[in-house]
Order: C-alpha cells, then sequence, then structure tokens
C-alpha cells in the first residue's frame, strides 16, 4: 500500500462505526462496507482536507469519489496536485 493510501486509510479507520483492522484493509472494498456513513464522510472530507492542505470542490463531493478506498486515494491525489500546481 503507498503512503498516500495508508495515510487515506487510516482516516478512514478513524471515522469508521466500526474500525477495521489496519491489516488487511482492502482498497476495493465499499467504505458503506467499513463501516463509513454518511457523517464519517463529512468528518473524512474535515480530515483529508487539514491532513493534505488541500480542498474538496463540491462536485468532488460525489458518491463515486467515496465508493472505496482506492477511489478516494486516487481523487485525494489528483486533488493535491491539482491544487498545488
Amino acid at each position: 500500500m503507498d503512503p498516500l493510501m495508508a495515510s487515506v486509510a487510516e482516516a478512514v479507520r478513524r471515522r469508521a462505526e466500526a474500525p477495521p483492522p489496519a491489516a488487511g484493509l482492502d482498497p476495493d472494498a465499499e467504505l458503506s462496507s467499513l463501516g463509513v456513513t454518511s457523517l464519517g464522510v463529512a468528518g473524512l472530507i474535515v480530515d483529508l482536507e487539514e491532513e493534505f492542505s488541500f480542498q474538496f470542490p463540491a462536485d468532488a463531493v460525489t458518491p463515486e469519489v467515496f465508493h472505496t478506498l482506492r477511489t478516494l486515494t486516487d481523487s485525494v491525489r489528483a486533488l493535491c496536485r491539482h491544487q498545488s500546481g
């Protein structure tokens, strides 16, 4: 797991209702199946914006972005690149 995905995974674990084990966290598992509720998604947005110093544009807060750890990590990576350069 690359370092960015590991950081996003840790944020997901903190916001999950019943945190999944860190070991073996499937990047393609749906966030909802990992225990992330809509309130958890709101918290994830705040956590990730603070940790990576970017802002989620309104059009990036979609079910597709917050579908899996992989889709969320890919979006964070793209937003960090886009907003830093």
